[in-house]
Order: structure tokens, then C-alpha cells, then sequence
């Protein structure tokens, strides 16, 4: 994946800029995500929070998570799109929504969290690694992305 990674929210008033490579990509098929997007889950990018660089004007949101962790979500103050969130436990990460990217199209799942919610209609991919509820260590989720990287 480019190490310069760009998107920007819907109506175009917010705009973003990533200046380091991804740590991984994720996707979360817990049920708040499924309600949060409209979708059977949502799809992610965990970058460096200091290698974002914002544009326009954002509105915060939180929640805690069915494990008790409280995750401000940021979104475009003039459309509402949703463009990343971090997380009380890391917030050295981010989690930018991956459909806010100019360009989605290199994109690959290596981690699925919260697959005992993901809709029975939707197969996993043979190579995914799954996770039943979350990692509880950002070690976990990283090394479950260098072995989907490996292939092993």
C-alpha cells in the first residue's frame, strides 16, 4: 500500500492525509458497526494517529465498547461522514474508516474482529484471521495481520 495515503469525507468540506504506511487493515463485525454504517460491518485502517494530517472542521463522538473501552469517533461537521475514531486504551492509533480513501481498490482485509456477529449470510475469506470478540492487545491484532501477510 502507498505510504501517502488521502480521502476525504462526502461532501468534500473534510480532508485527510496519511503520512506513514498502515500498521494493518481490520474489519469489525460487531453489532454497533453493523448499526454505525448501515452495513453487515466496517472497515478499517489502524495508522499512527500522529501521521494523520487533518483538514475542515470535525465533531466528536464516544462510545464504549461491548469490552468497556470508550472510542471517540470524528466526523465531518458538515455531512456527518464518519472519517476516524481512537480509542482510550491506544490512542497513539487511529482507526480510519476505509471507505473514506480516494482510492479503496488495494485494499485487503487481514483481521476480522467480532465474528461471532458477522451476518450468517457472509463467508470469510479461507486466509482471514478471525477473532471471536476483539484482540485484547494491539500485539495481538498486529501479529494476526504479519501472519495473513506471510500467508501462514
Amino acid at each position: 500500500m502507498a505510504t501517502h495515503l488521502t480521502g476525504r469525507c462526502q461532501c468534500g468540506e473534510t480532508s485527510y492525509s496519511v503520512t506513514a504506511d498502515p500498521l494493518f487493515t481490520y474489519v469489525c463485525h460487531c453489532g454497533d458497526c453493523q448499526k454505525r454504517t448501515g452495513s453487515a460491518f466496517s472497515m478499517g485502517l489502524v495508522i499512527l494517529s500522529d501521521s494523520l494530517q487533518l483538514q475542515g472542521e470535525f465533531t466528536a463522538w464516544s462510545r464504549t465498547s461491548d469490552k468497556g473501552n470508550t472510542n471517540t469517533r470524528y466526523s465531518c461537521a458538515g455531512c456527518g461522514n464518519i472519517i476516524y475514531g481512537i480509542g482510550d486504551k491506544n490512542p497513539e492509533l487511529a482507526k480510519l474508516q476505509a471507505g473514506t480513501l480516494d482510492n479503496t481498490r488495494a485494499l485487503e482485509p487481514e483481521v476480522h474482529i467480532w465474528t461471532r456477529n458477522r451476518q450468517t449470510w457472509f463467508a470469510l475469506p479461507a486466509r482471514a484471521r478471525t477473532f471471536e470478540t476483539e484482540p485484547e492487545t494491539a500485539s495481538e491484532w498486529l501479529q494476526a495481520a504479519l501472519e495473513y501477510r506471510s500467508g501462514g
